[in-house]
């Protein structure tokens, strides 16, 4: 007869996850993951499969955590413009707090090397570009975003401009150098 299971998928996904996050995935070996999820390598397996489909299972986690992040900081104000910049002002947060993203390292670790998390990461940066894009069309269209520039490639460049405000952070520990990398950003827009 099987045992259940006596711990909360969600919670040791969310444990993985960190480590992960923390660590990356090629220095995170399984041996790491049993002693932080604090369950047996076999229910590793059984539940989340082997070390690569639970750094996917984490990296959907993180994914989802970050589309649930934008779209609360988009619907805080009706203004599309005001809803591009409270987004950008989230993830600053985010960097001062975190001081580190799942999304960028596993785009430097991984994307070029695995084809399956390059993929995802490439789908979900679409995700965000769709979003920025769509707001920043509002805003051309009630006159706030006087920008000439196309709404998708400006989408595109905010999104690279996120990437970069957790770089700035994480490279040089500076929360004043991070805060002028974010404005810039947001200037890219307001100018």
């Amino acid at each position: 007869m099987p045992r259940n299971k006596e711990f909360d998928y969600d919670e040791k996904l969310i444990v993985a996850r960190d480590l992960f996050w923390k660590k990356g995935y090629n220095a995170t070996s399984m041996n790491d993951l049993v002693d932080a999820m604090e369950i047996n390598r076999s229910s590793i397996y059984l539940t989340y499969g082997n070390k690569h489909d639970l750094f996917l299972k984490s990296l959907t986690n993180y994914i989802q955590k970050k589309d649930k992040q934008y779209r609360l900081a988009a619907e805080k104000s009706e203004d599309p413009l005001e809803a591009v910049k409270n987004i950008i002002y989230s993830v600053l947060q985010s960097v001062l707090l975190d001081n580190n993203c799942l999304f960028t390292n596993s785009v430097f670790e991984l994307a070029g090397s695995d084809k399956e998390v390059g993929n995802m990461l490439a789908k979900q940066t679409l995700v965000a570009v769709a979003l920025f894009e769509k707001l920043l069309k509002k805003a051309k269209n009630n006159g706030s975003l006087t920008s000439d520039k196309s709404p998708r490639a400006l989408a595109h460049f905010l999104v690279s401009g996120l990437t970069s405000i957790y770089n700035t952070h994480i490279l040089f520990s500076d929360k004043q150098l991070t805060k002028q990398t974010t404005a810039i950003l947001i200037e890219s827009i307001t100018k």
